[in-house]
């Protein structure tokens, strides 16, 4: 995410009492994992609803999802196949996968999805397959012609070439940065015979992602840090979607030269420039923080100061379409 860690891969999980459903969403460092963000997010000290993502999955998820699992630098996902191999029963391992699946159209085709997949509202009703440690057994039991995995590792990636030895499909995607989220949309569509619906949606993501860049061309940059766990404070550094989504918004990422998941010292939260601090926020994750700005690691020197911008847990962690949504946020928070 070292005393204290637990099995997952990368950041280490926050204790259970601190841990919520919706802290689970990150895909998000290695996992998104970055946890959910594609559950992908850091685990190393990021609940569980964080961790998607991702962890993100990473999230996350990955989330999830250290640093070369969430450099941009990571392969691009793997080429769309032919029309013969369009899948009809499709497992997918992270939340940002599932979400991508529904915004293309595809949602119908689902028959299982990750524990942390709680959007659309229409995910909820299909059978689970496991949060960061998922089951390959229960995944065979579905019959898929096709999971959905996050490129990068951590159990997940066991489990998918577990099924892939097995003679199972595996369609491992990577979304390190918008770039790929994008790249992303567009194979998963290919893959589910959705190529037009992805494409026009991977155009408007687009468009979106170009509107904020003219909004934010020459105005000053914030210097800022993207938080992903409080206590000990651990930020989204170099070569992390969350570092592209921040500076792509108009923000100096003041730990963007530190590639991954970096835990920052009380020493350097008292004296570095900050000028915001953005955070994720749930409910399951909202307590953490309040605590840690109050009496804890960020209620002392410099970073005390600073702005707080607090943007939806699942929204900002999961590097999928409505990540575009917490860049639009940010571009609009950030200079207030």
């Amino acid at each position: 995410m070292t005393p204290g860690r637990s099995r997952r891969a990368g950041p280490r999980a926050a204790p259970r009492a601190q841990r919520g459903k919706d802290a689970a969403s990150y895909s998000g460092a290695r996992t998104p994992r970055a946890p959910d963000y594609a559950q992908r997010l850091p685990r190393r000290h990021y609940p569980d609803g964080l961790l998607a993502g991702l962890a993100a999955g990473a999230f996350l998820v990955a989330l999830a999802l250290g640093a070369p699992a969430c450099s941009r630098r990571s392969a691009p996902p793997s080429p769309a196949p032919a029309p013969a191999s369009l899948a009809a029963r499709v497992v997918s391992l992270a939340p940002n996968l599932t979400e991508i699946a529904f915004a293309v159209g595809a949602g119908e085709r689902l028959v299982g999805v990750s524990d942390f997949s709680d959007y659309p509202p229409a995910a909820l009703a299909i059978p689970r397959v496991g949060g960061v440690d998922v089951s390959a057994e229960r995944i065979a039991s579905l019959h898929p012609d096709l999971v959905l995995a996050s490129g990068d590792g951590g159990s997940i990636r066991g489990a998918a070439s577990a099924l892939a030895s097995s003679g199972v499909p595996v369609l491992a995607v990577s979304t390190t940065s918008l770039d790929e989220v994008l790249a992303a949309i567009r194979v998963v569509g290919a893959r589910l015979g959705r190529a037009e619906a992805a494409d026009e949606l991977a155009r408007r993501l687009d468009a979106r992602r170009r509107a904020v860049a003219a909004k934010t061309a020459g105005a000053r940059r914030p210097r800022a840090i993207l938080l992903v766990w409080p206590d000990p404070p651990q930020a989204a550094g170099g070569r992390t979607f969350l570092d592209d989504v921040l500076s792509r918004a108009g923000a100096d990422n003041l730990v963007g030269g530190r590639p991954g998941w970096p835990v920052l010292s009380s020493e350097w939260l008292a004296t570095a420039p900050i000028e915001v601090v953005v955070v994720p926020d749930s409910p399951g994750n909202r307590p953490v923080f309040d605590r840690s700005f109050s009496t804890g690691p960020l209620s002392r020197g410099r970073v005390k100061a600073a702005r707080i911008v607090r943007v939806d847990e699942s929204v900002l962690t999961r590097p999928g379409p409505r990540v575009f949504d917490a860049l639009e946020s940010l571009a609009a928070d950030l200079p207030r």
